[in-house]
């Protein structure tokens, strides 16, 4: 009875802040005469310039543009990447698919605005190393009391999330269906915390190279396979976006019966999924952009919306999958990976279960360093840079113990945390979205 409590509000409430987020996004949008667009060839030419210059050391505390995009993409791009457009679709109809490409391409406005003003307003310690984030402009724009509180919760949220990819993954590795290949969540929770202390302990520049070496097979694997399912029905895909579009506006219904508005139902599951999936407006992808060696924050905000872009992108591969294969439509599958197992079982027989293993491990495994290196830097601003091993064992502990066991109340009230975290962080983006330049048309 508790838990249900728990978990209907903590739903509803991080819904409203969802659809305040994205009502926030339009609005940044508009303000910054869509910079989405505008910024968008310019984008795709310091992207190219970032790779060209990538012999360019960096000191030790700090990596190149690039590589701190890599690590952003890394946490944003996770299972909920994969997973959350099916369930969104599974709940909410085909038309969830939109709330997903509303989110990307408004929530990339805010990405852009975050990390401008993250690399506008990081600090430089004594020793060289790097403080950045929304810590440090919220206590210039709101207040050093905000600035601690985001911390707080930031530091909070990302152990959690941590150990709920560890779950996830472990959850995985351990199905019967792995065959031959099953391992046990026990040492598959060692062999994650192993890697993820591995990798922390070699600070921003290792986990800067591991992403960059990880993101790109990411894409790879899951792009090259989702193109080879949507290739091979191409007829369908007429009928795929038909279904999107005239399902976000007609009645939907339920699994569990009855009907529900298909405006509320889609669009609800959709931005709600989406938001998570995008991470626009949470101010959690300015922390490594904030270690990048370079102080041009429209430039570093311009490369951070590829983050978004991407996330949104994959979301989409996702949903067009689900939809081709119909397997949102199958009450025996359970609600979660098997939906996207059964997808690839179809085109890839039993191969299908290692890609999407294979698929669940890269993302898993980058979205928990990511995670572990945000809440690392939290840590650091509440502790004054001090005593960070604390906090690395505590993060190894609780990927060991998430994948163990999940406890579904413990991630329901993190939800509520997340509402209390969200909600000041993109006040302070309004409140500053006038002060901050806007790019020239003609970059």
């Amino acid at each position: 009875m508790f838990e249900t409590i728990i978990k209907n509000v903590s739903d509803q409430a991080l819904f409203v802040v969802c659809l305040f987020l994205l009502g926030s996004s339009i609005y940044i949008s508009i303000k910054t005469r869509f910079v989405q667009v505008r910024l968008f060839p310019f984008l795709v030419r310091h992207l190219k310039t970032s790779f060209a210059e990538k012999g360019r050391s960096a000191d030790q505390h700090t990596i190149s543009p690039y590589k701190a995009l890599f690590t952003a993409m890394s946490t944003t791009i996770g299972i909920s990447s994969i997973v959350g457009p099916v369930i969104a679709i599974k709940l909410g109809g085909p038309g969830a698919l939109l709330g997903f490409l509303l989110t990307a391409f408004f929530g990339s406005a805010a990405t852009y605005l975050e990390v401008h003003l993250s690399v506008r307003h990081k600090k430089t310690l004594p020793d060289g190393k790097v403080m950045g984030g929304p810590m440090q402009y919220l206590a210039h724009i709101l207040s050093p009391g905000s600035a601690r509180w985001y911390a707080l919760c930031c530091m909070v949220l990302m152990t959690v999330w941590s150990a709920a990819q560890a779950n996830q993954l472990a959850a995985i590795l351990s199905s019967p269906s792995m065959g031959d290949f099953q391992i046990s969540k026990v040492y598959s929770g060692l062999g994650i915390a192993l890697l993820i202390g591995v990798a922390l302990m070699g600070g921003i520049r290792r986990i800067g190279s591991f992403s960059a070496k990880l993101v790109p097979l990411m894409f790879i694997l899951y792009v090259g396979s989702s193109f080879w399912i949507i290739g091979s029905n191409l007829d369908q895909m007429g009928r795929v976006f038909y279904d999107v579009f005239s399902s976000a506006f007609t009645p939907h219904a339920l699994a569990s019966g009855g009907m529900v508005g298909g405006a509320v139902a889609a669009l609800r599951w959709g931005i709600f999924k989406g938001v998570q999936a995008t991470e626009a407006g949470l101010g959690t992808q300015t922390i490594p952009h904030s270690m990048a060696a370079t102080s041009d924050p429209m430039a570093q905000g311009a490369l951070a919306m590829l983050s978004t872009f991407s996330a949104g992108g994959l979301t989409f591969l996702s949903g067009c999958v689900a939809l081709i294969t119909n397997t949102w439509q199958d009450p025996s599958l359970p609600l979660g990976i098997g939906m996207v197992t059964a997808s690839y079982e179809q085109y890839f027989s039993v191969g299908g279960v290692v890609i999407v293993a294979v698929m669940a491990l890269l993302f898993g495994l980058g979205t928990i360093l990511g995670n572990s290196f945000n809440g690392s830097q939290c840590f650091g601003y509440l502790s004054q840079n001090k005593n960070r091993i604390y906090y690395l064992v505590a993060t190894l502990i609780m990927v060991f113990l998430g994948a163990l066991g999940e406890v579904r109340t413990v991630w329901s009230l993190v939800d509520i945390v997340l509402c209390f975290m969200a909600v000041p962080h993109m006040i302070c983006l309004l409140k500053s979205v006038s002060a901050v330049k806007k790019p020239a048309t003609n970059i």
